[in-house]
């Protein structure tokens, strides 16, 4: 079979910049063709690989990803080649896979980098090797000339598969609760390696990432910043998703955050949501950070947004849906977000609102760490008042100043200008990742504008040639 995009002919013809040699005989080779790296995969007679090929060059993923896959191909390949009888890629099932998932963590454990933690290569397996193969031989199957029947899964046993999985039923799902679970999708993925406790309801740092990097890759323009703003409020305030479907432009003013941060000196924004649960008229706390962040997203997300928009009925919310161009509801929100989860396989029912849970338990270490530091008891019913305080739950205000006087300071102590340096590092983690993917997908339109423009001046040249000529 051809690849789509990349012809024999052109292996043969263009130069080949770089060459990857495997120790098992089976080579990647990468070739620069109009104007972008592809990869062909050859035996060692030299026969090229049209499987693996033609199913990187279909890939659309971020570059990242792409390393993780080709990764992935070759992995597969060393094992194939790794025993007494050389197998064909075609000769994979699920018995196979359960050896290739054993090859694959002898391999991680015995890599330099390896860090005596099993679990962690466990994960590493998972995500890095057996989720991208059973999607390779998704693909493979739904070519439908390599081989008939190998991957997918059947109820009813009219037909059967060499590797069990529900990847082909999870595309004709016509709502998010027909979608078949990870166990079905990918059922030879190892299940005793899970330290990031997620069916806790606090999402980890790792699923923070996780989160901010799909909504990075998957999504474009402004939803693209508001959902990574919308994720970073909810983890940096605890604001609920009624709250950040109030907040207003209005409230994050240039002049409005002089006066609190410059003039009054004050540590933090207090913003009043115009939607709270149950009517609450509580305050959410938004540090500097939070709040230039929010700027940033006005000044050039936003601006941009409403400025191709029709904004006769705009009554100055942050987010707005860009489908309809109304205001962004508690309900948009959660569902976006419950759709992204799902996707990265969170269990079901943890989703948005986990990012709160964080915020809450971030915040108790804060200051439990803080009272340890100034000698103050670890027990102290502060504590509990200042939490309930930071997370907009009414309680008595008895103890008030009391909670003022130790919220500043606790603010004095290493342990909370350690945390608060370590939130601002992750926002400007995610901030530069955000830029990076701009600026590809910035220089992925230059390029084809000017591929455009040159078919342009190429019809021309051959218009007024046939003029000459007639």
């Amino acid at each position: 079979m051809m690849p789509q995009s990349l012809a024999l002919k052109d292996i043969v013809v263009f130069r080949l910049n770089w060459r990857f040699q495997m120790s098992n005989g089976i080579t990647e080779t990468k070739v620069r063709y109009d104007r972008r790296d592809h990869y062909v995969y050859q035996d060692i007679s030299g026969e090229v690989l049209w499987a693996p090929t033609d199913f990187i060059i279909e890939l659309d993923r971020d570059p990242k990803t792409k390393r993780t896959y080709r990764k992935a191909i070759r992995r597969l390949f060393k094992f194939l080649n790794s025993g007494k009888h050389k197998l064909s890629w075609l000769e994979m099932n699920d018995s196979r896979m359960r050896e290739f998932r054993a090859f694959c963590l002898n391999e991680t454990t015995a890599d330099s980098r390896y860090r005596g933690n099993e679990n962690v290569a466990k994960q590493t397996v998972n995500s890095d090797f057996l989720m991208p193969i059973y999607n390779f031989y998704h693909w493979v199957q739904k070519q439908g000339t390599y081989h008939p029947n190998i991957l997918g899964f059947d109820p009813a046993n009219k037909f059967s598969y060499q590797i069990t999985s529900s990847l082909l039923l999870k595309e004709i799902a016509v709502s998010r609760n027909e979608k078949p679970n990870n166990n079905s999708l990918y059922p030879e993925l190892y299940r005793d390696c899970d330290t990031r406790s997620r069916n806790r309801k606090d999402a980890s740092e790792y699923e923070l990432e996780e989160l901010n990097n799909y909504i990075v890759n998957e999504y474009q323009g402004y939803e693209r910043a508001s959902l990574l703003l919308i994720a970073q409020i909810m983890n940096e305030t605890g604001s609920r998703p009624i709250s950040v479907s109030s907040y207003r432009r209005l409230q994050f003013s240039k002049e409005i955050i002089e006066r609190e941060f410059f003039l009054n000196k004050q540590d933090s924004l207090s913003i009043v949501p115009k939607l709270a649960k149950q009517g609450n008229t509580m305050p959410v706390s938004f540090r500097f950070s939070t709040v230039l962040a929010v700027r940033n997203f006005i000044e050039n997300d936003l601006e941009e947004f409403l400025t191709n928009i029709d904004t006769v009925n705009y009554d100055g919310h942050l987010f707005i849906d860009p489908n309809n161009y109304k205001p962004l509801t508690a309900e948009n929100i959660s569902k976006v977000f419950s759709e992204i989860t799902t996707e990265l396989g969170w269990p079901k029912g943890k989703s948005i609102y986990s990012l709160r849970h964080k915020f809450s338990g971030d915040s108790l270490d804060k200051h439990l760490d803080a009272a340890i530091e100034l000698g103050f008891s670890a027990n102290e019913t502060a504590i509990a008042l200042q939490m309930e305080k930071e997370m907009t739950h009414r309680s008595s205000g008895s103890l008030e100043d009391y909670i003022s006087s130790r919220k500043r300071t606790m603010q004095q102590t290493e342990s909370f200008k350690k945390s608060l340096k370590i939130s601002e590092l992750e926002s400007d983690k995610t901030r530069l990742e955000l830029e990076r993917q701009k600026a590809i997908e910035s220089a992925e339109q230059k390029d084809a504008e000017n591929q455009a423009l040159l078919l342009e001046i190429q019809k021309l040249q051959s218009q007024l040639k046939d003029g000459d000529i007639n």
